[in-house]
């Protein structure tokens, strides 16, 4: 994933595909494609789960997951590669028109596989387990740092006095 991505949206291959949909969106917007709404619903499709997978894989915070989500997203960009090539056969873009946006697909595929041969990688898990230990590390400070807030900024005093303080164990399991 490289160093400093926190985000999914740091991904080059999340930004790529991002780049492609947006791009086949518009083409969808215009005539012929936009009345025919089968054709235009698989093609917007295809193109809208490539980010989304790589997305739904960066949260799972583990390699060999996030790899499974990066197959589903190439999948998805060869699936609206070949929703192209049907409007071309139907003719509704050229094959002219075609080209740019499959240059767009293919970048997009350079850039997912590069990510799965990264997550594929021994480094990958190497990466995932240190950010781990880090995340554990620091989960005490981040605790102890930011106190939850008080729900009601100035509550009124409890008219049932609490008899057993606080600091007190419970009496009901003495092993404690």
């Amino acid at each position: 994933m490289g160093h400093g991505v926190r985000r999914f949206t740091d991904l080059r291959a999340w930004q790529v595909c991002e780049t492609y949909k947006k791009a086949v969106y518009r083409l969808c917007e215009e005539a012929p494609i936009a009345s025919d709404w089968k054709r235009r619903r698989q093609l917007e499709e295809s193109v809208r789960g490539p980010g989304a997978h790589i997305a739904e894989g960066f949260g799972r915070f583990n390699p060999p997951d996030f790899a499974r989500f990066v197959v589903m997203a190439r999948a998805s960009l060869m699936e609206s590669q070949n929703h192209l090539f049907d409007l071309v056969d139907r003719r509704y873009i050229s094959e002219e028109q075609r080209v740019p946006f499959n240059a767009l697909a293919e970048a997009a595929l350079e850039e997912t596989t590069g990510l799965l041969e990264y997550l594929q990688s021994p480094e990958a898990l190497r990466n995932a387990r240190r950010a781990r230990e880090r995340r554990i590390a620091t989960r005490h400070e981040r605790r102890t740092s930011n106190p939850e807030p008080n729900p009601e900024p100035n509550p009124e005093p409890n008219p049932e006095p609490n008899l057993e303080p606080e600091h007190e164990p419970s009496t009901e399991n003495p092993e404690e």
